[in-house]
């Protein structure tokens, strides 16, 4: 498979979506969210499928979209956090595009999720859960081709680090 779209993996609450977004548009390229199109394709939201299903189902409806949108047009591609704990996603993903972690700290993480009710995985205590989390994902993101700490940066502060970094790897040619 040829490497072609820009793949953004990470904790969430590190800005994927949002810094996502914005490099497609600077990019001109179509964006696509993974979390997204689960719902849109699934009919339901991701705190629907985690009730009726669990954990279990959503990551099986995850893998299933990760495959469609790795395939086809030159895109911009955002994942859930959890997408890299099948280690055949983290695969695909590294086979797919130029891959951008994105990360904060564990004290910006609880600030922009703490008020956050859309996420199961944060259900109880969301600080707490944010630390667990946190800990038990360390490394698993190491694959990426681009690391990038978006504390303190803006989104638009997002975009020009990876574009500046992904031009320098790529010879500006593209991924």
């Amino acid at each position: 498979m040829e490497k072609h779209h820009l793949i953004l993996i990470g904790f969430m609450g590190t800005g994927k979506s949002t810094v996502g977004r914005m490099l497609a548009e600077r990019l001109g390229w179509p964006w696509v969210d993974t979390d997204t199109e689960v719902e849109r394709q699934a009919g339901r939201s991701i705190p629907e499928l985690f009730a009726e299903g669990g954990e279990v189902r959503f990551r099986e409806w995850e893998k299933r979209i990760l495959w469609k949108v790795t395939e086809g047009e030159t895109k911009v591609i955002t994942t859930g956090g959890g997408i890299v704990l099948d280690p055949a996603n983290t695969n695909r993903i590294a086979t797919s595009g130029w891959t951008v972690a994105l990360d904060a700290t564990e004290e910006e993480l609880i600030r922009r999720l703490v008020s956050d009710q859309s996420r199961p995985l944060l259900e109880g205590n969301a600080r707490r859960r944010v630390r667990e989390l946190k800990r038990e994902r360390q490394g698993v993101y190491d694959f990426a081709d681009f690391y990038l700490d978006t504390t303190g940066l803006t989104p638009a502060a997002s975009v020009e680090r990876i574009i500046k970094s992904w031009k320098g790897c790529s010879d500006g040619g593209g991924v």
